[in-house]
């Protein structure tokens, strides 16, 4: 086998391989009993026709062809390994040509587009601030209170938030929908747990009072029951007093300061991911837009099609078409495919900052990564050794691109409004902390 490798364009090259006859031995054999197991020969079972009955049926042409559809993609990896060439898509046969006793193959490849230097990656970001407010506190507080507040009886119109003790029985056609029958129910208006109109007709009614309406029940797939509802009692939630005593009954906090000082704890803790996202996105923009990349066509269509492929299997899953998709989005076919085109552009320009960051930083898989991949590539039993170094390549690429992106977001500054510093760092160490552990 011989080749030739030539630079088409800006993001092509093309390899010229001439695979002489000879080359195909190996590979005739698993040719033929490739072709054998898919062979239609009346008188034998796929797979177990005689070589001679399949080169009679099928011609010596036939079966060079698809060997050389087994030879090529080991040849292929093995000339991008010797001549460096990291191909952004699988490469494409565009052209396989029968001379006298050899095949000639020309191969494209689409390249990875490559930058001169970084972008600039301390940035400075606004985000939204990580400090509890006052109404976030408040409103953390009064859920622990009405986790443990409790229940008393009132005399007095009924209103939201109310629970009612009730009677509920239900006719639908003159017979009992049995399922949708309670006796002492309490039931919190509001909560709209029942069916659609249920709270608007319960609100604003006395102990004693019997409401009798037509509604739908969405749980049962009924519609237009009769229902009625005997209202027995109104009770309201009595919400403890805030003290440190109750605090410490209830809690694993002694004083309210000490559930104070938790509780904005873990606001901040949630808002800061929320706000680490936000950070993320924010400043990646900024550095993609700074680094001007031009990307190939094929490399994007290829993204595009990833990202849709994924999507769609996300739709499909959760029981949703794409007609139904688009009508709820209000999105048409000609947004969506810019929408897609716009996040894979974003994708591949941060796999080329990335790996560049990661050449500059000199960064480096350390031993546990290494081992992780081995174990994982070895748990796949891989057959195919391209696919097999394929599969290695890509995870060790993704290690390596995850280790830049820490280091990228790290350079960043984010700032509130006012200008001041909002302290992310902890969770970027979280984050290198888990992949330790994995």
């Amino acid at each position: 086998m011989k080749y030739k490798v030539k630079k088409v364009g800006d993001f092509e090259n093309s390899i010229e391989i001439n695979i002489d006859f000879e080359d195909l031995e190996s590979k005739k054999e698993e040719a033929i009993a490739k072709i054998s197991g898919s062979l239609k020969v009346k008188g034998f079972r796929p797979g177990k026709i005689p070589k001679n009955i399949v080169i009679r049926e099928v011609g010596e042409d036939y079966i060079l062809e698809e060997a050389v559809d087994l030879y090529l993609p080991e040849q292929i990896f093995d000339i991008l390994q010797k001549e460096e060439i990291n191909p952004a898509v699988r490469p494409v046969v565009k052209e396989l040509t029968k001379e006298k006793k050899s095949f000639k193959v020309d191969v494209l490849i689409t390249l990875w587009p490559t930058l001169s230097k970084l972008p600039k990656l301390n940035q400075t970001v606004e985000v939204e601030s990580i400090t509890p407010t006052e109404d976030e506190i408040n409103e953390q507080i009064e859920r622990i209170k009405l986790q443990f507040g409790e229940v008393e009886k009132v005399e007095r119109p009924s209103k939201a938030s109310d629970y009612l003790l009730v009677n509920i029985s239900s006719l639908e056609n003159g017979t009992e929908v049995k399922e949708f029958n309670y006796q002492d129910y309490l039931y919190e208006l509001g909560s709209n747990l029942l069916t659609p109109s249920m709270d608007s007709k319960l609100e604003g009614v006395s102990s004693g009072a019997i409401i009798k309406f037509n509604d739908d029940i969405p749980a049962l797939g009924k519609s237009n029951v009769e229902i009625t509802v005997l209202v027995k009692e109104i009770k309201q939630k009595v919400m403890p007093e805030l003290t440190d005593e109750w605090v410490s009954s209830v809690t694993e906090f002694d004083t309210v300061k000490e559930m104070n000082e938790e509780l904005v704890k873990n606001i901040e803790d949630a808002k800061k991911r929320q706000v680490a996202n936000q950070y993320q996105g924010l400043l990646t923009s900024k550095i993609i837009d700074e680094s001007k990349l031009e990307l190939p066509e094929q490399l994007i269509i290829a993204e595009m099609d990833s990202i849709l492929q994924n999507f769609m299997n996300e739709l499909k899953q959760n029981n949703i078409k794409i007609e139904d998709y688009l009508n709820i989005t209000g999105l048409t076919e000609e947004t969506l495919q810019e929408d897609l085109k716009n996040q894979a552009t974003r994708n591949l320009s941060m796999v080329v900052i990335l790996d560049k960051v990661a050449e500059v930083e000199e960064l480096k898989l350390d031993e546990k990564e290494v081992h992780y991949i081995d174990e994982y590539i070895g748990s796949l039993n891989e057959g195919d050794q391209v696919e097999a170094a394929s599969r290695r390549l890509n995870l060790e690429s993704e290690s390596l691109r995850n280790k830049a992106m820490i280091h990228v977001l790290k350079q960043g500054l984010s700032v509130d409004a006012n200008g001041e510093k909002v302290y992310l760092q902890d969770v970027y160490n979280q984050e290198e902390e888990l992949r330790e552990e994995e």
